[in-house]
């Protein structure tokens, strides 16, 4: 989470040092070379996640056109900085270091704000960085710049009230899950922004990589898979919890984790799970997905996960929260089993348990809804779809 008090704090202080920039820092921007293209992307790190994952997908339907890509933040790991780097067209770079410090910041604004300006119909993307609403009101406004959304946090520190914020600053403001959607929509009403706004936030579903058949086997043990990382928003605590009255219990299940997850489960539980760490090949990925039969998440908000997208594309049964970004494509005993208490920690650790131990009891059961998930899967999360469209959005607005 982020302070909008202090991005205001700061914004400040941008407009106070622009004409010492204008002065120091314009001639280097001058001099650097341009981009082959008009296409800049500010994202915030390459520590594997899954709007990493997304941001990979965007990247990768314009291999043939020349970018620039910047991180702004710093990843905790280098899991996929290979993959960002090595992307075909691109000069990739890491800026953390200038973003990071205060008054190296101020001037690292200025000076990209600069350089971006020198580029006619330039296209500025960006997802998860402060720095990116830090350049808005520097870039020109013949400058195209789009802000992808990932999740709505109902916090006033979270990314979309940074994009609130800058909206008169946006062209394009993009989301992929319904339930995000309306309440962005629902914060232009209560914010009064204006309603041709609206006609600029734009919805494109990611896709995954579907097998070309359903060939999930029911055995037991059944494994249950959590990939990704941890945190506030993913509550593994409550998946622990889930996992420890399983192992105690006896249940026939056994539990999958791949992801940096350090001090997020109980030695208990980690010694008796496979812990596949991170996980950096899709291929490996892949094989995961295959042997797993269920996907466990206890988040307390997600827009809709790429974890549950992935896991259903090969047969595995959603077994989460009942958030509302959730329900936009789960339906209980349809093709998941929800856990409808979400803030009720107790009952949440409870009826995850009962969801678990009803698959593990009931091979019909368990087929039906697996089936149904990967012919869900099918419909509606095909990544060729996602691929066009971004081609089209990035290329032709340029």
């Amino acid at each position: 989470m982020h302070n909008l008090t202090k991005i205001k704090i700061f914004r400040a202080l941008l407009y106070i040092t622009y004409p010492i920039s204008l002065i120091f820092i314009f001639p280097f921007a001058a001099l650097k070379r341009k981009n082959k293209s008009p296409l800049f992307f500010f994202f915030d790190r390459y520590a594997i996640g899954g709007a990493q994952k997304i941001h990979i997908d965007i990247l990768n339907s314009i291999p043939e056109t020349y970018k620039q890509l910047y991180f702004t933040r710093l990843s905790k790991n280098k899991s996929l900085q290979e993959v960002f780097f090595s992307f075909p067209n691109t000069d990739a770079r890491d800026i953390h270091f200038w973003c990071d410090n205060l008054i190296f910041r101020l001037f690292t604004v200025h000076y990209y704000a600069f350089y971006i300006n020198r580029h006619k119909k330039a296209h500025v993307f960006s997802s998860n960085s402060t720095f990116f609403y830090d350049i808005l009101p520097f870039i020109n406004r013949r400058v195209t710049r789009t802000e992808l959304l990932h999740n709505f946090t109902h916090g006033k520190n979270g990314m979309e009230f940074f994009g609130l914020a800058n909206v008169d600053y946006l062209d394009y403001r993009i989301v992929y899950d319904n339930y995000t959607l309306s309440n962005i929509k629902k914060q232009y009403i209560d914010y009064r922004i204006p309603a041709a706004r609206l006609e600029r936030i734009l919805f494109i579903e990611p896709g995954v990589t579907i097998p070309g058949s359903y060939n999930k086997t029911y055995q037991l043990p059944l494994r249950i898979l959590y990939a990704g990382r941890g945190g506030p928003q993913k509550r593994l605590h409550l998946l622990n919890r889930i996992a420890e009255i399983c192992i105690q219990n006896g249940l026939p299940v056994e539990f999958h984790f791949a992801g940096s997850l350090d001090g997020e489960l109980s030695e208990t539980v980690m010694s008796k799970s496979v812990m596949h760490g991170e996980v950096k090949e899709a291929a490996q990925m892949d094989e995961i997905y295959k042997t797993a039969h269920v996907i466990l998440m206890t988040s307390a908000y997600e827009g809709f996960p790429m974890l549950i997208k992935e896991g259903m594309a090969h047969g595995c049964v959603p077994v989460v929260t009942a958030l509302e970004g959730n329900k936009t494509h789960l339906t209980h005993l349809e093709n998941a089993l929800l856990i409808d208490a979400v803030e009720d920690e107790e009952k949440v650790v409870a009826e995850g348990y009962a969801c678990v131990a009803k698959l593990a009891q009931d091979k019909a059961l368990y087929e039906q809804l697996s089936q149904r998930a990967y012919a869900y899967a099918v419909s509606f999360f095909d990544r060729d779809k996602f691929t066009k469209t971004y081609h089209t959005f990035l290329v032709g607005n340029n």
